[in-house]
């Protein structure tokens, strides 16, 4: 894993943060309008969930209120993040990898592929989206952050800082790149990123940037898509 990556890993385990993904994105109210309208139509039982960037596995708690059997495999470039998933839900299985290291699902392919909230977080976002593909049986859920405008994917034009909950001056200085990606490119690194796919959509809608975010655009689409086998 390179030196980006490894800085982007660490980034997850300041405290507050760790601590913030204690208490959210674990109940099914606090999923975006953009993932339901996509994620509810897919559950069935006994379906098979891979989950990237799966943090401490909240969305294990979130399947558990619409299945009664499923499993959810997730990973994440977090160790700390991967303890406590292990802890929060014993029931599940989780591997801490390296950066877009997807070597311990071997040739594994799960019936619905998550990789939501983090790729406008991540430099290499492009190979994340085409290895989750590659363990794509069904269907695959991802999300970007989208303007009309050009693409950035400069970190020195548009960062996000890590002090979202709260926290001091190791949460301001520590950084990640935001990616905001043009809409048109986005749909073409989609294609792209995935061959085959029998259909993709787009849902999502405008909102304001968040506080720690700082980026020459006050507003972006947030933006979820739907890719089909």
């Amino acid at each position: 894993m390179n030196e980006t990556a490894c800085r982007e890993a660490r980034a997850w385990s300041l405290p507050r943060v760790l601590d913030f993904f204690a208490h959210h994105r674990d109940t099914t109210d606090e999923l975006y309008p953009s993932e339901r309208f996509f994620i509810d139509p897919l559950l069935r039982e006994s379906m098979s969930v891979l989950d990237v960037g799966c943090a401490q596995g909240g969305f294990a708690a979130i399947l558990a209120e619409h299945l009664d059997r499923f499993t959810y495999t997730g990973i994440d470039v977090n160790a700390d993040m991967i303890a406590r998933a292990k802890t929060g839900h014993p029931g599940h299985e989780f591997h801490h990898v390296a950066a877009n290291d997807f070597s311990v699902l071997d040739a594994r392919t799960f019936d619905l592929v998550l990789v939501l909230g983090f790729l406008h977080l991540t430099a290499d976002w492009r190979e994340t989206v085409a290895r989750s593909w590659n363990h794509t049986g069904g269907t695959l859920i991802l999300d970007f952050r989208e303007t009309h405008l050009a693409t950035i994917e400069d970190p020195e034009v548009a960062y996000f800082r890590m002090s979202f909950n709260g926290g001091g001056r190791d949460y301001e200085t520590t950084r990640l790149p935001y990616n905001i990606l043009n809409s048109g490119d986005a749909l073409a690194a989609v294609v792209e990123l995935c061959p085959g796919a029998g259909a993709v959509r787009r849902y999502g809608y405008l909102h304001t940037v968040r506080d720690s975010a700082v980026t020459p655009v006050d507003r972006v689409m947030a933006s979820v898509y739907c890719v089909e086998r």
